[in-house]
């Protein structure tokens, strides 16, 4: 069953799509108001957009651009651009496509005809692609420089309580404004951070200004937020007085910091981890393991360190409902984790089904696009206010971010 994304500031036009499609038979539809909006839903990572359909003309980010970073991401999925422009500017989009090697399956027209949608939709993939055209990733020079101008900043995913949908914490993401490339996500820049030692000054950076942004949030309960943690920052023996200081200077507590850690991080240096998360919980942090059941730690090695939180990897929550095995491992991370009294997250929440299986196997907490993808502070200020406290889990609409 086709995943499919629609970009269109026009409601009109983008619910009379949506309608459409859904006729069709294609109920996998999630909608975005411009390109911005859709680049976000995009680099959320728990969704995976088989068709793209793209109007050109939209505030913010123009589908032009948003073409540009379709490549730069080598999407692989069909892109169909909607558009009522004439027929020079959509030859020079088409041409744009082409030098991407993006699959642009042809221009749906407004008004809308179902027979043409449909046989758009249907049409094969190309018999071979090229190799994506290269384009400069960014440099050691760029992200230093970036760090020192302030050039990275926080998105906020929200997490929620599956009962009652309170809304508990969020997971603090880097976003990178970068001058050349435009808005990036982590995975563009986070192993350039980690290879070249930067990857401390910049977590350092990215809970300095969480911390300020969080507590001017509108919220009755004070939210906790989540923070990665790198493997190369537990090495840092000046960590947790860092993270002291700077947590003062914000006037954020330290029980409202949950650190977040991966299995493959604590394998690689366990005597380093353990002293660290170990300090960090006696200041008052809660800690998660994430990206559980990826990285195969022993037992034995996680139960030497107090977490209090055990977080489901999305890959095994994207796909649960279909795979049994990936069905099986949600439910035994679930029950592992309440036989340890462990708070138990699922991550990549991104439809109503694998929301209602969560719950249905004794998942606490949800995270992902089903309930918001990452967005910037403003954004998800906004999203706060709207759902006052609670979400109660109605059909996402990516543009209620805008």
């Amino acid at each position: 069953m086709h995943q499919i994304l629609v970009i269109d500031d026009d409601t009109v036009s983008q619910q009379f799509l949506v309608m459409v499609l859904q006729r069709l038979g294609y109920e996998n539809v999630v909608v975005a108001s411009d390109g911005l909006d859709a680049l976000i839903q995009l680099d959320a990572g728990d969704r995976h957009f088989d068709v793209i359909f793209c109007d050109l003309d939209m505030p913010r980010m123009d589908g032009i651009e948003f073409v540009r970073h379709l490549g730069e991401r080598a999407f692989q999925g069909m892109l169909l651009i909607s558009s009522s422009f004439d027929e020079r500017v959509m030859e020079s989009v088409a041409e744009l496509a082409r030098m991407y090697d993006l699959w642009l399956a042809g221009v749906l027209p407004k008004p809308i005809n179902h027979q043409t949608l449909q046989s758009l939709i249907n049409q094969p993939p190309p018999a071979s692609r090229h190799i994506p055209s290269v384009v400069s990733p960014p440099t050691e020079e760029e992200l230093r420089a970036a760090i020192g101008k302030g050039e990275l900043r926080p998105f906020l995913q929200p997490q929620v309580a599956m009962e009652g949908g309170q809304i508990r914490s969020a997971e603090v993401l880097a976003r990178w404004q970068h001058p050349r490339l435009g808005l990036i996500g982590p995975q563009q820049f986070i192993q350039l951070a980690e290879n070249s030692s930067l990857i401390t000054e910049l977590t350092l950076q990215m809970l300095r200004q969480a911390a300020v942004i969080m507590d001017r949030l509108p919220s009755e309960t004070p939210l906790a937020m989540s923070l990665n943690l790198s493997v190369e920052s537990l090495n840092e023996i000046a960590l947790v007085s860092r993270f002291e200081r700077i947590l003062n200077d914000c006037g954020f507590p330290f029980s409202r910091l949950i650190v977040e850690v991966t299995e493959t991080g604590l394998m690689a240096n366990p005597t380093r981890a353990l002293e660290l998360l170990t300090r960090l919980r006696l200041k008052g942090a809660r800690l998660s393991i994430d990206d559980f059941g990826t990285g195969f730690a022993s037992m034995d090695r996680l139960s030497r360190i107090p977490f209090t939180e055990l977080k489901i990897d999305k890959g095994f929550v994207i796909d649960a409902a279909l795979n049994p095995t990936n069905f099986s491992i949600v439910r035994a991370s679930a029950e592992l984790g309440r036989q340890l009294g462990l708070d138990v997250v699922a991550e990549g929440v991104a439809t109503e089904s694998e929301w209602q299986l969560c719950r249905q196997l004794g998942v606490e907490i949800a995270q992902g696009s089903f309930i918001s993808p990452p967005v910037d502070a403003e954004s998800f200020r906004r999203w706060l206010l709207k759902h006052r406290g609670v979400f109660l889990h109605a059909a996402p609409n990516l543009s209620d971010t805008a």
